[in-house]
């Protein structure tokens, strides 16, 4: 049970708890919760969700594995509890790379390194942005498919440089930090690590313990070029080269030039010479990595994870003369380190507290089983080296474009199959394959196989076998030539694909005993395709699958004959649900009820296949047997192949009557009154005469003629169409629909809706080769005794109307409508005087009483391109003589005691004004005279002071 914490990755933690743990706290331990672990004793339930501050909880982890078991070292059950998880970076991108994944491109444009890094924070919200503090430069690139932990390390690194390293970290209450080491860590060490003295010197401390150092040059590169974005000769470079030039020599004094090659495809061109130096910045010392083991429980004390620390041990070289510290009055050269990972134990010293999702927060350290290893361990120095390649991409496959070719697989015979019955009934065939994968055409071993790809067809040129029972079953006119019986389907290749690591493949529904061409091909993931196999030819299972054992046949017999009745059903119970790829029944018959069907108790062979049993049409089989005494039936069903079940239940039959079948000369004659209780088949006509008036059944339908042979009835058996000439009633009387009652009137259907004589139709009138339609009511009496009747007619020529009509004559008798394309009126009308009406046209709008006269006539109209209507206001100025209405307005310059108002023409109508007058202060209009045709005065009670307007409107009466 430790923690492991390390930089900028997941880590991982791992907590055992006592077996007493109640069982409401472990339900309440869900995954993807947060455990913190605080220096110390404390109340979580008191400090809540300030226990995730840094500088409080010394570690704050994601729970992801709970383990519920039992130890074997002890008897009691359910005893060993743990749970476990990783570091609270798991919310940008675990170790497999799922996260918040950017499907969607996120592409920084010369981004600050702020800008950059929110951009990139998971859009899921799992992680906030803390303190991004500011770093020198820009950045632009693409992200696209990859976690955000990778892309914001990737950042990182790029805008890093060897004096200002770039980092990021996730604290324990889910925000970020990013920016220079200096910001995030201590920089300036206030611990140091060495096996020469340890204890406490002012600000220095120095850890006990025991120390392994491990130095190494097999990372060490003098160059560094990276591929970056682009494809074969397209690819975009950049290089580094070690400053100053390296001092190591080769066996020929030489410099030493070790040239690393880095994959990027992500990286933007203008990115790729600094990634190609963040790379070399990496390899050009040797690598320095120092494990210490202390038994100080508290090193969070001291530094995290990130900091900067002083390592000395001169025996192991770990010294620096360019640095000098003073610890404990001696002077000391130290390498400054940074710590990659601390690894410590969970000991009663700590606080372990739960937060749920919900925020609540569960104290567990009195559940939690302690460690009393109270060792730390610490590393510092370089990366791993799994850690410090730039890319994972495999470097020799990005220049060149992959041009390798599969080869052939090889199918291995023989195949294996079966035959079997499908849902369905038919029997069917499956067939296994199997072949070995193959190299690449260049004897390579391919690495990058995708699939397989497999077609598969029926042979043609095959011989088909066949047995006698399946030949018997076809006529002689129907088999092909004498070397080849029966002709083989046709067919096209049916295609299927098996993934790369499977080397067998199940063909399914396949003919039994056809035979098939198959071949098989192998494709690389870049697409490149291998060529066919050569044809291999193979026949699947032939059917060997019989019928189920049939029913007991019904039977009814005679003293001439038997007739057998089957119902296609199985013997275990059911009708019509025998297998699908029958052919016929075998009927057998015999005087003993447990004889054994053989060629000499078959009596025939009935017809019975898949159509039938989906039609759920019985088998009908009339055996000709001249007997008096008892017989014993058993039928046997017998498959496409000649495949025969075993034979049914005998049934038994004793001849009682002679049925109808063996009588020739049946005639009417000989049918006298009773009652038939059958089912006839009527094979020709029934009719009641061959000529003249008649009726007559047959298999086309039903049909009447009259007496001239007109036939005036038909119903059509194919779609169920009928034509009937003459009158269609739904009733003799009541409430009934008559289709055209009579020959007298126009086409026409009348509605009866009571038990009167009055009913609404429907018409049609013809206008040449135009129909108008007409909907009617029954005659009503107005209240004046005149006979009126409602209608809606549809003219071809007159328009739509809807109006009140006199039943005789069929004048507009009331209110009306008339739609036309050119026009819309509606009014009233009666006896042939026009009333009120209301017309509407392209031009003009007219709503009045009779307006044909113009000198009582009373409307208003409106038309189009007029400045003035008749009855609408208008300028008096333009008024007509017989405008029925208008307004004025007369603007005076100065002063005045009264204004006359003259109207232009001379109306027909004396005109009547209501006047105003606006002038300050306010003034008062009279009419001083009767006004007349020509116009009227106006005397104000108090002269205007100055300029004024009177405005006015006036009627006429």
């Amino acid at each position: 049970m430790a923690v492991q914490e390390v930089l900028k990755a997941l880590g991982q933690w791992e907590i055992k708890l006592l077996p007493q743990t109640p069982r409401d706290v472990l339900d309440a331990l869900d995954y993807f919760g947060h455990v913190a672990i605080i220096p110390g004793r404390l109340d979580p339930a008191q400090y809540g969700d300030n226990l995730l501050a840094r500088d409080v909880a010394r570690y704050v982890g994601v729970l992801r594995t709970k383990t519920i078991g039992d130890d074997g070292r002890t008897s009691a059950p359910q005893d060993d509890l743990a749970i476990g998880g990783v570091g609270m970076a798991f919310w940008l991108g675990d170790e497999d790379g799922k996260g918040s994944v950017y499907e969607n491109a996120v592409e920084p444009a010369s981004a600050s390194f702020a800008t950059a890094i929110t951009m990139l924070l998971p859009a899921s919200g799992a992680v906030t942005a803390g303190t991004l503090y500011s770093v020198t430069g820009t950045y632009s690139g693409r992200h696209q498919y990859e976690s955000p932990r990778a892309a914001i390390s990737y950042v990182c690194e790029t805008m890093s440089t060897t004096s200002v390293p770039v980092s990021w970290r996730v604290n324990g209450n889910g925000t970020l930090d990013a920016g220079p080491d200096s910001s995030l860590f201590v920089t300036n060490p206030t611990c140091v690590i060495t096996t020469k003295d340890a204890g406490e010197d002012m600000a220095m401390r120095a850890l006990p313990g025991s120390v392994d150092v491990t130095r190494d040059v097999e990372d060490y590169s003098t160059r560094v070029v990276l591929l970056a974005e682009g494809e074969g000769t397209s690819i975009a470079t950049g290089a580094a080269d070690i400053s100053p030039a390296t001092s190591y020599k080769d066996i020929h004094g030489n410099a030493v030039k070790l040239t690393r090659l880095v994959s990027e495809s992500d990286t933007a061109t203008t990115n790729a010479a600094t990634r190609a130096q963040l790379a070399l910045s990496q390899f050009t010392s040797t690598r320095n990595a120092l494990q210490l083991s202390t038994s100080d429980y508290d090193v969070h004390g001291s530094f995290v994870v990130g900091d900067r620390v002083w390592v000395y041990d001169p025996d192991s070289g770990l010294i620096d003369t360019s640095t000098e510290i003073t610890f404990r009055g001696q002077r000391i050269n130290p390498i400054k380190l940074q710590v990659t990972e601390t690894q410590w134990s969970i000991t009663d010293q700590y606080t372990v507290a739960y937060r749920t999702a919900a925020g609540t927060w569960i104290d567990l350290t009195q559940y939690v089983e302690w460690e009393t290893d109270s060792t730390s361990t610490v590393t510092v120095g370089d990366f791993s080296r799994q850690l410090t390649n730039s890319s994972l991409e495999p470097v020799g496959s990005r220049p060149n474009a992959d041009t390798s070719v599969p080869g052939q697989p090889t199918l291995i015979e023989p195949f294996t199959g079966v035959a079997y019955l499908d849902n369905r009934g038919f029997t069917r065939a499956r067939v296994v394959i199997s072949w070995n994968a193959p190299n690449n055409v260049d004897g390579s071993t391919i690495l990058d196989g995708d699939h397989y790809e497999i077609r598969y067809a029926v042979d043609t040129d095959m011989i088909y076998p066949a047995t006698w029972a399946a030949v018997a079953q076809v006529r002689w006119q129907d088999l092909q030539i004498w070397a080849q019986p029966f002709a083989a389907p046709t067919g096209k290749w049916s295609t299927m694909v098996v993934p790369w690591d499977s080397t067998t493949a199940q063909l399914q529904d396949l003919s039994p005993g056809i035979g098939y061409d198959i071949q098989i091909r192998a494709v690389d993931k870049t697409g490149n395709t291998g060529a066919w196999s050569s044809v291999t030819t193979f026949v699947a299972s032939t059917d060997n699958i019989p019928p189920s054992t049939p029913a007991a046949p019904s039977v009814a017999g005679s003293r001439i004959a038997v007739q057998v009745t089957h119902t296609l059903g199985k013997s275990s119970g059911g009708t019509f649900n025998l297998e699908s790829d029958l052919d016929h029944l075998e009927i057998h018959v015999s005087y003993e009820p447990g004889f054994t069907p053989d060629t000499t108790t078959l009596k025939g062979k009935a017809v019975a296949n898949a159509g039938m049993i989906q039609a759920q049409i019985p088998v009908v089989f009339t055996a000709q047997i001249e007997e008096l005494s008892a017989r014993y039936v058993r039928v046997v069903a017998v498959d496409k192949t000649g495949n025969k079940s075993g034979p049914s239940d005998a049934a038994s039959a004793t001849a009682l009557l002679i049925d109808d079948a063996h009588i020739s000369d049946l005639t009417v004659s000989k049918v006298t009154a009773g009652q038939i209780n059958a089912d006839w088949i009527v094979g020709a006509r029934i009719k009641t005469a061959d000529t003249g008036a008649r009726v007559e059944l047959n298999s086309g339908g039903i049909g009447a003629w009259n007496d001239a042979g007109t036939q005036t009835v038909s119903i059509a058996a194919a779609d169920g169409s009928v034509s009937i000439i003459g009158q269609l009633k739904s009733g003799t009387s009541g409430k009934r629909i008559e289709i055209n009652p009579t020959s007298t009137f126009l086409p026409e259907i009348r509605w009866y809706a009571n038990t009167g004589t009055d009913y609404g139709y429907i018409n049609a009138l013809s206008a040449g080769t135009d129909v108008s339609l007409g909907m009617n009511s029954s005659p009503y009496d107005d209240g004046s005794g005149t006979q009126t009747v409602s209608r809606v007619y549809l003219t071809s020529t007159g328009g739509a109307r809807m109006e009140a009509v006199t039943a005789t004559g069929q004048f507009v008798h009331g209110g009306y409508a008339i739609a036309t394309y050119g026009l819309y009126t509606s009014g009233f009308e009666t006896g042939g005087t026009a009333g009120g009406k209301f017309y509407a046209d392209p031009v003009r709008g007219r709503v009045g009483w009779n307006w044909d006269d113009t000198t009582n006539g009373q409307y208003f109209d409106f038309t189009t391109g007029r400045t003035r209507h008749v009855g609408l206001w208008a300028n008096y100025s333009a008024a007509a003589s017989n405008d029925g209405l208008f307004t004025g307005n007369i603007n005076n310059a100065s002063a005045v005691a009264g204004t006359v108002v003259t109207w232009g023409p001379t109306m027909d109508s004396p005109m009547y004004p209501v006047a105003t007058i606006r002038d300050s202060p306010a003034n008062y209009v009279y009419m001083s005279a009767t006004p007349t045709t020509t116009s009227a005065g106006l005397d104000y009670a108090i002269g205007t002071t100055g300029a004024s307007a009177v405005q006015f409107w006036c009627w006429r009466m």
